[in-house]
């Protein structure tokens, strides 16, 4: 049976947390860049997980998520090098936005298809109500 969230501990909720989220941006990205995951190598803690990318250009980063945002800490997957990268971004989106000119064509074209199909179907259900629209006179 699972375990609900109730009997872990705060940390071990926490670290569990803190994996949800960087699961939740893998998936919310994964659509525009070449590959992305939760590092296999590096310990997820209660206040960082790190994850791979590698962008549509063929980039690869090792991103740290803490409460600070997200940064850049390695150009491998699965490494924090010894360099100190002190750039957080806010958002995941803004970080490749940063490093991947073609994830933000990826995003811009993306949008642009949410958008038109949004327009079909507002199109479709004004079309839809003037055809079906109910016969007002008196039979």
């Amino acid at each position: 049976m699972a375990e609900s969230t109730d009997s872990m501990t705060p940390v071990e909720n926490d670290i569990r947390l803190m994996k949800i989220e960087a699961e939740a941006v893998i998936l919310e990205v994964k659509y525009a860049v070449e590959h992305a995951e939760i590092s296999s190598k590096l310990s997820t803690s209660d206040e960082i997980a790190f994850f791979n990318v590698r962008t549509k250009e063929g980039e690869t980063f090792c991103v740290e998520l803490s409460a600070l945002g997200y940064r850049i800490v390695g150009k491998n997957f699965d490494e924090v090098s010894s360099e100190d990268n002190l750039t957080y971004y806010e958002t995941i989106y803004a970080l490749l936005d940063k490093h991947s000119p073609q994830y933000r064509l990826t995003f811009g074209e993306a949008l642009v298809g949410k958008l038109e199909g949004l327009q079909k179907l507002q199109e479709k259900a004004e079309n839809g109500n003037h055809h079906h629209a109910p016969d007002k006179e008196g039979t």
